[in-house]
């Protein structure tokens, strides 16, 4: 508890600076029959900036992302916006006439392509409707269809994400990659992910760093996705929501929502909403021993106060039991590919888990200009996660005991002027504590304990962004994070006589990562970065089969080299994005099996990770979201990744291709929206 105690404590003492997206707003405001409006009064909610439209009912008024307008018109319906997404074609407001001033609001998503414009990285987004395309029992469908990602399932509760062949040697779990839910991370403290501990009922958003980010989310070797949900604070009333599926092998998902709001919300006042899902799933499997049963409760509150501060909590409980079939040899599966492995069929052998995720942020506006435009603003949060586990194997018992503590904060610093820059900057802290044991099986039954292990593992990551804004058409932007990972192994079993205890402490590394960006006519945006990433090893791979800790384990260490060319405009017809890159690595770490259930971890030298990634969208009709929309998108890999120097003890695998990763795959696919989007 002392260690969680100093880690907290540093998180409240740490300065720092970080930058929130300023931008201008334009727009034309008419009635319902088309007329322009003069003089409707626009006022960005909880500052004292405003504007009012000209002759032609148009409009012009700066503003940054979470921001709220209110347009405010003598016989017009009162009406707000929530800037949620960058806004680059004019907004289209449409005021209705009322005898009553009642207010509404409603939410600006222009932009929905999946290619991001800002960042010259690798950024793509999905957004709800590119989830709802597929049967919601898995994330894995929507993933896939994003140049470069790749989700592997041997089952629904064993899953592998992989980015640019990063995370393909880590044998039944993601690794190297790193993953938050609204800004609270779900990667454990030796870097594994369980994406699917969140239901994409919750889901309303995912966005995909691709390779080294080198800044406000770490450094992870693969990159890095963002889960998101939507706090809709603009949301009146009681909503309830139903969606459910039925399939093959006995599968069915049932996910039912509540949401709760004001009755009526009132510009410049305090707004609240509440929502709350439960989901339950159910498999029997396509194989023998496969049943699974997932059922999660989740919560999210979000306030705002009349400044525009935004509170949010988050709550989520999932209770899963899900046997496991496990492996089958080359016979068995071309023969008879429905049947369990032999020795976990015998056992029946499964896993028993419960997970509780709690997080809690706040973001608050800490200083004002004298045009009431916000210069220096806070996001923070603290999370914590408890679970446990109960897996039983053919070759042993294993029991699992894991408490986790953390914080996150970003100071936003943005003080306006020519040309704009931006600083970002804050720290995250991160302290695990992991007992598990290992029991002998007597056909599945639990014997006799054979190990007893507490792990405690931490690390911090701090960061630095910058950004500059030279002009209209070029964009610079500059970040360095620092990691500090360490392990404690305290060996609990001694009746053996044998002490495993001991610590690991890697090195503090540096990642830095510098991008351009250049804003072409036609509204091109060509990009090219540098980054560095890392990916350490768990502290069971710096194991050797004896039990000491190898020091010699290094972690892996690579830079990524990109360019690329991508088009993204709403109204525009065709939207792209083509990149190339290329990424070598050091001391890629490869797990090497040395009996059941264990591994040991070793570096194989070097690899060399390139290819090329082009993504694109056509919209036949419907470009300027009209009522009806139809269009076709198609996406392409070419990946290229192979062994440059390995050698493991008389062996040379120098100049072979990597396993678990297709050097060529392609998606398309056609959408039609008959609502369309519009406002």
């Amino acid at each position: 508890m002392m260690i969680i105690k100093n880690w907290c404590l540093l998180i409240l003492l740490l300065p720092s600076f970080m930058f929130a997206q300023q931008m201008q707003i334009e727009g034309i405001i008419s009635d319902d029959e088309g007329v322009p409006l003069i003089g409707v009064n626009i006022l960005r909610v909880g500052t004292a900036a405003g504007t009012t439209t000209n002759f032609d009912g148009q409009f012009s008024l700066e503003a940054q992302l979470g921001d709220s307008l209110s347009f405010r018109y003598l016989g017009y319906t009162a009406q707000g916006i929530r800037i949620k997404e960058p806004v680059e074609a004019p907004l289209q407001i449409v005021m209705t006439p009322t005898s009553e001033l009642i207010e509404c609001f409603i939410e600006v998503r222009v932009v929905r392509l999946p290619v991001n414009v800002k960042h010259p990285a690798p950024v793509m987004t999905l957004h709800e409707e590119d989830l709802q395309r597929d049967d919601r029992t898995s994330i894995r469908p929507a993933l896939n269809r994003v140049p470069g990602v790749l989700m592997h399932s041997g089952a629904l509760n064993t899953n592998r994400i992989t980015i640019r062949g990063i995370g393909n040697r880590s044998p039944f779990t993601t690794a190297k990659i790193r993953a938050y839910f609204n800004d609270i991370p779900i990667t454990n403290g030796v870097g594994e992910t369980t994406l699917e501990d969140i239901d994409l009922s919750l889901i309303d958003q995912v966005d995909i760093w691709k390779g080294p980010t080198g800044s406000t989310y770490g450094a992870g070797l693969g990159g890095m996705i963002h889960l998101k949900s939507d706090p809709a604070l603009y949301q009146t009333g009681t909503r309830a929501q139903l969606e459910g599926s039925y399939g093959a092998y006995g599968t069915r998902r049932l996910a039912a929502g509540l949401q709760f709001g004001p009755q009526k919300i009132e510009v410049d006042q305090a707004s609240w909403n509440l929502k709350m899902h439960y989901h339950n799933m159910h498999s029997d499997g396509y194989r023998a021993n496969n049943q699974y049963d997932r059922q999660g409760l989740a919560l999210i509150g979000s306030h705002q106060d009349a400044k525009a501060n935004i509170t949010t909590l988050l709550a989520n409980f999932v209770d899963l039991k899900a046997f496991i079939p496990s492996s089958l040899n080359r016979e068995d599966y071309v023969n008879e590919p429905q049947k369990a492995a032999f020795t976990w069929g015998r056992v029946m052998g499964f896993e028993d888990s419960k997970k509780l995720l709690l997080g809690l942020s706040h973001e608050h506006h800490l200083a004002q200009n004298s045009s009431g435009n916000n210069v220096l603003d806070n996001v923070s949060s603290f999370f914590g996660t408890w679970y446990e586990n109960y897996e039983s194997r053919p070759f042993n018992i294993l029991t699992e005991d894991n408490q986790a503590l953390g914080g996150r904060t970003r100071f936003i610093l943005h003080p306006g002027g020519d040309p704009a820059v931006s600083i970002q900057a804050g720290a995250e802290l991160f302290v695990e504590n992991y007992d598990w044991q290992t029991y002998r099986t007597d056909n599945g039954r639990q014997d006799t304990l054979r190990s007893n292990n507490t792990e405690v593992r931490s690390y911090y990551n701090l960061f630095v962004e910058a950004a500059i804004n030279l002009g209209e058409r070029f964009r610079i932007e500059a970040g360095l994070n620092s990691n500090q990972t360490k392990y404690e192994l305290t060996d609990r079993f001694l009746i053996d006589n044998q002490d495993l205890s001991g610590e690991y402490r890697f090195e503090n590394i540096l990642s830095p990562r510098l991008g351009l960006l250049y804003r072409l006519p036609n509204d091109l945006r060509f990009f090219g970065s540098i980054s560095h990433g890392f990916a350490s090893p768990t502290l069971e791979e710096t194991l050797t089969p004896d039990g000491n800790i190898n020091p010699d384990l290094q972690p892996e260490k690579g830079w990524n080299f990109e360019v690329g060319i991508r088009k993204n405009r709403p109204g525009s017809r065709l939207n792209y994005e083509l990149t190339a890159y290329s990424m070598p690595i050091k001391d890629l770490l490869v797990a090497r099996r040395t009996a059941l259930d264990q591994y040991v971890g070793i570096n194989a030298g070097k690899t060399l990770h390139q290819g090329i990634e082009a993504y694109g969208q056509y919209t036949i009709l419907g470009q300027y979201a009209p009522q009806k929309q139809l269009s076709v998108f198609a996406n392409y890999t070419y990946s290229n990744y192979r062994f440059d120097i390995f050698i493991d003890d008389e062996n040379d695998y120098s100049g072979n291709d990597l396993t678990g990763t297709p050097p060529h795959v392609i998606n398309w696919g056609l959408d039609y929206n008959p609502q369309g989007e519009g406002l």
